[in-house]
């Protein structure tokens, strides 16, 4: 199957080319499209074939795609710079429509052409993923998360197919749940704390990044660091991560070295974007530089994402309930927001988050 996507989008980048140096009646461009129009027999699925841009990512038939070639990264650049998302081509298709599109494609300007087999636009709350509630969507997904955060270790990378599937169904699924309290419950089982939290801060990072207005690329690396945020805490020792009473100063101070076990880990791996490994490490500095890493450069600011997850991490930590505390109500969580307004957190993000959760609520 792979194979055959990586044929399909070789051979519409190769008709493009061809109609750019020609027309579209020269015979070859005939050709490669009823080619097309051919082996898209073999990758429907329920009558479609679709291609969707997220960020750096490409999805094909609702799914991560991770094969990488010359051919693909044409696709998507055509693909920005046409300012669509995703193209959806259903059964039916004949070579001579999709000699039309493709030549249109082939043009600078923006695609303007009706097509009985093919639409394109931005991408749609219509994905597999999208068809639960939120509530369905976290509880699919913590699953996911645990998974690739057991296979993690020194010496293995991570599944980033699996995580890449998790960011794409939260991006979807969030855009049409505007309560997002309503998914993203409090962590129950202190045995999964870490992988139902990663999943909870992801979603919340996603809320507070859409509402800001941020989208595209820096929407999916921003989910994806919420995700990610605390995979150091893989490579400290288990006793410590399940300890159920108060860390002593000792164990404390392993604890905190988690971010900089995350960052050199995630820093390592070829997938991961850069900004999750910055968020990783600096998700616990705090906004006056106060926190840990102590990097001894007091003036150095978080980047903004990592000011995100933040509050994100800091809200949903709060709704869980610890040995050493009970679980805190979201008004109260609030109140603690904005009393750290300043010093843990960005004042700017803590008014927009408390602001939006009002919104949700």
């Amino acid at each position: 199957m792979t194979e055959k996507i990586l044929e399909v989008i070789s051979l519409i980048m190769t008709a493009v080319s061809n109609c750019a140096l020609y027309s579209k009646g020269h015979p070859s461009l005939a050709s490669l499209s009823e080619r097309v129009a051919r082996i898209l027999e073999e990758l429907y699925s329920e009558g479609r074939f679709t291609i969707a841009v997220l960020g750096e990512k490409l999805i094909v038939n609702d799914l991560p795609f991770a094969e990488k070639s010359i051919h693909m990264d044409s696709l998507m650049k055509i693909f920005r710079r046409k300012g669509i998302e995703k193209i959806v081509i259903s059964r039916g298709i004949t070579p001579e429509e999709m000699t039309e599109f493709i030549s249109e494609i082939a043009m600078p300007d923006a695609i303007k052409g009706v097509y009985p087999h093919i639409s394109s636009g931005i991408v749609e709350v219509n994905l597999k993923a999208a068809a639960y509630d939120l509530s369905a969507v976290m509880q699919e997904n913590r699953g996911k998360v645990k998974e690739a955060y057991q296979g993690i270790s020194r010496f293995k990378p991570l599944d980033m197919a699996g995580l890449e599937s998790v960011v794409m169904s939260f991006i979807t699924t969030l855009k049409q749940e505007t309560a997002v309290l309503r998914g993203v419950s409090p962590v129950k089982s202190h045995s999964e704390y870490t992988f139902a939290h990663a999943a909870n801060v992801a979603v919340l990072s996603i809320f507070q990044a859409e509402s800001l207005g941020l989208k595209g690329e820096m929407l999916h690396d921003i989910c994806l660091a919420g995700l990610l945020h605390d995979v150091g805490k893989m490579f400290i020792p288990k006793e410590l991560l399940d300890k159920q009473a108060k860390l002593d100063e000792k164990e404390w101070d392993e604890m905190k070295k988690h971010p900089v076990y995350g960052a050199v880990y995630l820093s390592k791996l070829q997938d991961v974007p850069k900004l999750a490994v910055i968020a990783t490490f600096e998700h616990h500095m705090r906004f006056d530089g106060t926190g840990y890493p102590d990097t001894k450069k007091r003036d150095k600011k978080q980047h903004i994402a990592s000011q995100i997850i933040a509050i994100s991490d800091f809200f949903d930590a709060l709704r869980t309930e610890r040995p050493y505390r009970r679980a805190l109500e979201v008004p109260v969580i609030c109140g603690f927001l904005k009393e750290e307004s300043g010093r843990q957190f960005n004042p700017f993000l803590v008014e927009n988050f408390l602001h939006s959760i009002r919104k949700s609520i």
